[in-house]
C-alpha cells in the first residue's frame, strides 16, 4: 500500500510542477479571464419559464447533463436544472411528488410545469476571474459536475465541467494504476429492474449510472442521460399525454441500457481510462477483474491525482 501511496504522491508532484498545464499555472484570481481559457462560452442557458418537457428535448438531442437557468434579458444566473433534477420528477424520486400533489398524477399536465419548479436555485458558479484550482475545488466540495462561469453581476459567460477540466489534463494523466483512483463503492441494478426502481435508486444512492448484473457478470449501464432521452422519445410522449406513465415506469431498463459495455481492469493505467473515455464520449467504466465487477473510474476519480 505504501508503495502505491508513494507512486500517487510523484505524479501529483510532477504535475504541478511541470508545463503549461500544471494547476500551478492557474493560480485562482490571479489573471482576468483565466477560467474562460477552458471553459466552454458556447454556453446555452434557458428562461425559468421553459417547459420541463421543452428541456428534456434539448437536452436529450443536444447531451447536456446540465443547464443554466438565466432570465432572458440580462442573461443573469437564476438557477440551474440537471438531467437527475427531470429524471427525479419524472421517475419517482422525491420532486415526483409535485406531479402527485400538484397535479393528482397528470403527467401530460405536469411535463409543462415551467423549469423553476425543479431546479436549483442556488447554484454553484465560479466567477470569470478564477482559477481551475478553485473551479476544482467547488466541484469536490459542493459535489457537482459542472459549474456556470459568470461575472461580479451575476451574468453567465461559459460553464466549465468535469470533463472539461480532464480533457485538458488528458495526456498528463498516467503513472498511476485505475485501481488507486476507482470507487469501490458500487450500487448495481439486475435485468429486471424498472425504470421506477432506478431512479429511486439514483436519486436516493447520489449516482448518475447504474452497471446492471445477471449472473453475476456485468450485462449493460444505464444512465441518467440514457433515461432523459428516453422521456423525450415519441413512444412515451404518447402515454404521457394520455396520463398511462404507469406503463412507462414500469419499463425494464435492460431496454434502454447500454449493453456493449467498454470496460477496463484494475492494474491499467489511469491514461488508457482517460483516452478510452474520451473516444467513447463517455463518462465513466466500469473495472472488471475475472469477469466480475470490482469498481467504477468517473470523471470525477481523476480529480484524486490532478488535486
Amino acid at each position: 500500500m505504501a508503495r502505491k501511496i508513494g507512486r500517487r504522491e510523484t505524479f501529483r508532484r510532477s504535475l504541478k510542477e511541470g508545463g503549461p498545464l500544471s494547476l500551478k499555472s492557474h493560480p485562482s484570481k490571479k489573471r482576468e479571464g483565466e477560467i474562460m481559457k477552458i471553459a466552454n462560452t458556447s454556453v446555452v442557458t434557458m428562461a425559468p419559464t421553459t417547459p420541463i418537457y421543452d428541456a428534456v428535448q434539448i437536452m436529450g438531442k443536444q447531451g447536456f447533463r446540465r443547464m443554466p437557468i438565466s432570465d432572458p434579458g440580462t442573461r443573469r444566473l437564476l438557477g440551474i436544472i440537471t438531467a437527475t433534477d427531470i429524471v427525479n420528477y419524472l421517475g419517482g424520486g422525491d420532486k415526483f411528488q409535485i406531479v402527485q400533489r400538484k397535479y393528482a398524477g397528470n403527467f401530460y399536465k405536469a411535463i409543462n410545469e415551467p423549469v423553476k419548479t425543479i431546479m436549483t436555485r442556488d447554484a454553484v458558479s465560479v466567477l470569470s476571474t478564477a482559477g481551475l484550482e478553485e473551479a476544482i475545488r467547488l466541484m469536490i466540495e459542493r459535489n457537482v459536475g459542472g459549474l456556470p462561469v459568470v461575472d461580479e453581476e451575476g451574468k453567465i459567460w461559459a460553464i466549465i465541467t468535469e470533463r472539461d477540466v480532464i480533457n485538458l489534463f488528458r495526456g498528463k494523466i498516467s503513472g498511476v494504476k485505475i485501481a488507486e483512483v476507482m470507487s469501490k463503492k458500487l450500487i448495481t441494478a439486475n435485468s429486471a429492474t424498472t425504470i421506477f426502481e432506478a431512479v429511486k435508486t439514483m436519486t436516493t444512492q447520489g449516482f448518475r449510472r447504474l452497471p446492471i448484473i445477471s449472473d453475476k457478470k456485468l450485462v449493460g449501464i444505464v444512465t441518467v442521460m440514457d433515461i432523459l432521452r428516453f422521456f423525450g422519445s415519441k413512444q412515451v410522449f404518447q402515454h404521457l399525454r394520455s396520463g398511462t406513465i404507469t406503463q412507462v415506469l414500469q419499463t425494464q431498463i435492460m431496454e434502454i441500457a447500454t449493453k456493449n459495455v467498454v470496460t477496463v481492469e484494475p492494474e491499467m493505467d489511469v491514461g488508457f481510462a482517460a483516452k478510452l473515455m474520451q473516444e467513447n464520449d463517455i463518462g465513466a467504466l466500469p473495472i472488471v477483474e475475472d469477469n466480475r465487477l470490482v469498481g467504477i473510474i468517473t470523471e470525477r476519480d481523476f480529480f484524486k491525482i490532478i488535486t
